[in-house]
């Protein structure tokens, strides 16, 4: 299979100029001219300059994805809005920083998640992720960072963090992924198992209460009130995010989603509470399925004289299909001596089967290869 890449680039906030649309399409010969979205697709070649670049001048959102199995994402924030310093909590420990990190570009904040799956190789369809994930970036900007947290996690199944280095702050919501989410989640092939254990220590998600936005709208000034609405009026992107981080900076509140106030765990937990649980349902699934093969033998042992005659009768048939399914009568008949203690009595009968067709070389490898010795 040759290689395979895949980028993708769209525009949110604004679209672009008609300049801006033909600067874009001159990277490639095959890319038309478009005010919001750029698709690059090659098998044997490499995007003509640096991806990244491409985003922080023209473009909001970004989707890289090989067949060798890299994906990175990436988004552009205006950087009046974010709360950087609250952000970066989920790019720690440094090393963290290899697979999630906040750059800053200009007037813009850029950040980058990209992971590598040693286990690629294989087709993959990227077209469409990229919709399914751009919701996430207005999450961020109103200081929902599950997505961040999520990312956090899937670090620890590429590094081998110290035990002790507890986790950044736990969102709300945890438990109730958005479609958003969900995609980042199967795009990153994020644990889930991890995750349920990591959203035990989440809170729901508690819609804003008026009261706290009636006093710090009461505090705003005649002109402030003005200009807001000004803004409202000419369409601004993002006015509300920029809105509500004004009045929560008048009401002295935090800029982010109310985190979990449950003392934050270590890696070391997260891992252990996983593998545990996990350990558990392995349990779990290997008694259901020895108290189904109880079941089946039991089922069996009604019917073994049939089950008998049934395998004498596919053995005069002389054919190869009729061998295998004889032998596969056998095998369960010999698990149903064993499971009654009559081993001997099973051998015995095997024996007279051996004998009686012992010129039947067809059915005796076939016999043989099974372990019907």
């Amino acid at each position: 299979m040759s290689e395979y890449q895949y980028y993708e680039f769209q525009a949110i906030d604004r679209p672009l100029t008609p300049q801006e649309q033909q600067a874009v399409a001159r990277l490639s010969s095959r890319v038309e001219p478009h005010p919001r979205r750029a698709v690059f697709t090659y098998n044997w070649s490499d995007f003509p300059g640096d991806s990244s670049e491409i985003l922080a001048r023209y473009y909001d959102a970004m989707l890289y994805m090989a067949n060798w199995g890299t994906k990175r994402l990436m988004f552009r924030f205006p950087r009046s809005l974010i709360d950087l310093e609250g952000a970066q909590a989920y790019c720690r420990p440094p090393y963290v920083g290899e697979y999630v990190s906040f750059s800053t570009v200009g007037e813009y904040v850029v950040l980058r998640v990209e992971f590598h799956d040693e286990d690629g190789g294989e087709w993959i369809e990227a077209e469409g992720w990229l919709d399914s994930l751009i919701p996430l970036r207005d999450d961020i900007l109103r200081g929902d960072y599950r997505a961040l947290y999520l990312a956090w996690l899937k670090t620890l199944e590429m590094e081998d963090l110290l035990d002790s280095v507890t986790e950044p702050p736990v969102p709300p919501g945890l438990k109730e992924l958005s479609p958003g989410l969900q995609a980042f989640v199967d795009l990153f092939e994020v644990d889930e198992e991890l995750t349920e254990v990591a959203a035990e220590a989440s809170e729901s998600r508690q819609a804003a209460s008026d009261d706290w936005i009636r006093r710090a709208i009461s505090q705003l000034s005649r002109d402030q009130c003005d200009t807001f609405l000004l803004r409202l009026a000419r369409g601004e992107s993002h006015l509300g995010v920029a809105f509500r981080k004004r009045l929560r900076k008048l009401a002295g509140t935090s800029w982010a989603e109310q985190v979990s106030q449950a003392p934050r765990r270590t890696v070391g937990y997260l891992l252990a509470e996983t593998e545990r649980r996990r350990e558990l349902e392995r349990r779990r699934q290997a008694e259901e399925a020895e108290s189904r093969r109880i079941q089946e033998l039991e089922a069996l042992a009604e019917r073994e004289t049939e089950t008998w005659d049934q395998v004498d009768g596919l053995i005069q048939r002389t054919k190869g299909q009729a061998y295998d399914e004889a032998v596969r009568l056998l095998l369960k008949l010999r698990e149903l001596a064993i499971h009654r203690g009559r081993q001997l009595d099973f051998e015995g009968r095997l024996g007279e089967i051996r004998t009686q067709y012992e010129r039947r070389s067809a059915l005796i490898r076939r016999l043989n290869k099974a372990g019907l010795y």
